[in-house]
């Protein structure tokens, strides 16, 4: 049986914490024809949509990763990188009851 990685073990945490908060999570699967440097998880809350990279705590975006969070961020879009369960509790946190968030 294949060893889970630790950005698997968090990818699991994260989008059962999003789903019990409320959120509509899904996982974008990398493969032949998806976007370059697509973002692990979307999720969506109150309006808001948030493109989800994990990392663990040591972990560097990819050059396409980067690529894709600058294109979000131009068109004022939310980009989030998550590196632990905490990071996400933040983020929750923010949006509720708010209608801006910046992960910067």
């Amino acid at each position: 049986m294949k060893k889970q990685t630790e950005e698997s073990k968090l990818k699991f945490i994260v989008k059962d914490y999003l789903k019990l908060k409320g959120w509509f999570v899904f996982h974008n699967l990398a493969g032949l024809g998806v976007y370059p440097g697509i973002p692990d998880i979307t999720a969506i809350k109150n309006g808001f949509v948030v493109f989800i990279e994990l990392k663990t705590p040591k972990g560097k975006l990819s050059e396409n990763q980067m690529k894709f969070q600058k294109s979000v961020e131009l068109h004022d879009g939310y980009y989030f990188v998550c590196r632990r369960l905490e990071d996400v509790f933040e983020l929750n946190a923010n949006i509720e009851g708010c209608t801006y968030y910046e992960n910067k």
